[in-house]
């Protein structure tokens, strides 16, 4: 069944900026500035507090809503910047150092990318989805809904590519295009079981904050659909690729890129049952999932699916063989040399020391289970082509 525009009479956010040459759109708060057709939130050798807002009108957020945007941190580290969705107003300005520029703000939900490290936090630069429902947000790890530790090199003056999805029930965050974050979440019921923006309406923008660290803290583009003037359209898909025999331990990728309009949902199923969310399988009901670490029991033959209102498409069955378990020297058998490196891991127990090559149920042990594993690889002794 096919669909007309969808209608919004109270918001309703369609844009592009693929650089910032004509801010006229925004409301630049505080620090925040145009600097050679770039978005700085803050900028090197001084701290305090900016944020920009799209302020032609709310976006519509309540059926879903996609972003993309690429950012660069340079001359320093600063303390971060977060994207933001607030129903305060278009001229909102939180805290800065750790505060980010949107702690301190009402009716808010922040995805962070902290890229300052404190004792009393995560342990590791991180992007973390943080609100308080209808109280003043915070970056507090205990208002924290779901949270992952990234590389220090998001902050190394490379530009990087963000892409933040949210369907009623779910957002993902993917950073150059692989699933970084998965957090449950339904605007909804944050308000004490209420929906946090009145009619799905909010704000939309990006703030940041410095205190004794500072940085450019840029953004470079920014793209968003709230699918509030999206004509019905089929879905079609645009790349897809699995991978070919991991190995045990290895971090792999499923990855069915689509093209067509939203809001969408998304399936990737192993022998025609449903991947559960969650544990080692990120990503199971988005574009792209990451099974981490790939363990022999998940060879097996994958699926996906994908729709709108309007329909939608299915990739049917491929198969994925994991290498040959057990061979850890990679000689095409399992042998006493094999046991002669499995003994190590098997003594240091955990993952790491313990090799994730010897982990064949992923549990991050190398244990009992793990050696009646290798009984079975070591009898059957050749490896199959």
């Amino acid at each position: 069944m096919c669909a007309g525009t969808a209608a919004f009479a109270q918001c309703g956010a369609v844009f592009q900026y693929s650089d910032f040459a004509d801010p006229s759109a925004l409301s630049l708060v505080g620090t925040a500035q145009i600097s050679d057709n770039k978005l700085r939130l803050t900028e090197a050798g001084f701290e305090g507090a900016g944020a920009a807002w799209y302020k032609t009108t709310q976006a519509a957020v309540g059926s879903g809503f996609v972003t993309t945007f690429r950012f660069n941190i340079n001359d320093g580290n600063a303390d971060g910047f977060a994207f933001v969705l607030q129903a305060d107003s278009d001229e909102a300005l939180g805290g800065g150092g750790s505060d980010i520029g949107y702690g301190g703000i009402p009716r808010s939900v922040a995805i962070e990318f902290d890229t300052f490290i404190f004792s009393e936090e995560f342990p590791g630069m991180h992007i973390s989805v943080q609100t308080r429902g209808a109280d003043s947000n915070s970056p507090e790890d205990q208002f924290s809904l779901a949270h992952a530790i990234v590389p220090d090199w998001i902050a190394g003056n490379i530009s990087l590519d963000v892409k933040i999805e949210y369907i009623p029930g779910v957002l993902f965050v993917y950073l150059e295009d692989e699933p970084v974050l998965f957090c449950p979440l339904d605007l909804d019921t944050l308000d004490d079981g209420n929906s946090l923006f009145d009619g799905g309406c909010t704000w939309v923008g990006f703030t940041g904050g410095a205190g004794g660290a500072t940085a450019n803290q840029d953004i470079e583009s920014w793209n968003f659909n709230d699918w509030s003037t999206t004509e019905c359209g089929s879905l079609a898909p645009a790349e897809f690729s699995v991978p070919f025999r991991p190995r045990t331990g290895d971090r792999v990728v499923f990855r069915c890129l689509v093209d067509g309009p939203g809001p969408r949902h998304y399936q990737w199923r192993k022998d025609d049952v449903n991947i559960p969310e969650g544990g080692r399988m990120l990503g199971a009901i988005s574009e792209v999932m990451v099974i981490d670490p790939f363990i022999p029991a998940d060879a097996g033959g994958y699926s996906f699916d994908t729709g709108n209102q309007c329909g939608g498409f299915a990739i049917g069955t491929l198969t994925v063989d994991a290498y040959c378990p057990g061979d850890l020297n990679e000689d095409g058998l399992v042998d006493d040399a094999d046991f002669v490196e499995f003994v190590p891991s098997y003594n240091a127990l955990v993952v790491p020391d313990a090799s994730k090559l010897c982990d064949w149920n992923g549990d991050g042990l190398v244990d009992d289970t793990d050696f009646v594993f290798f009984v079975g690889y070591y009898n059957a002794l050749l490896c199959e082509e």
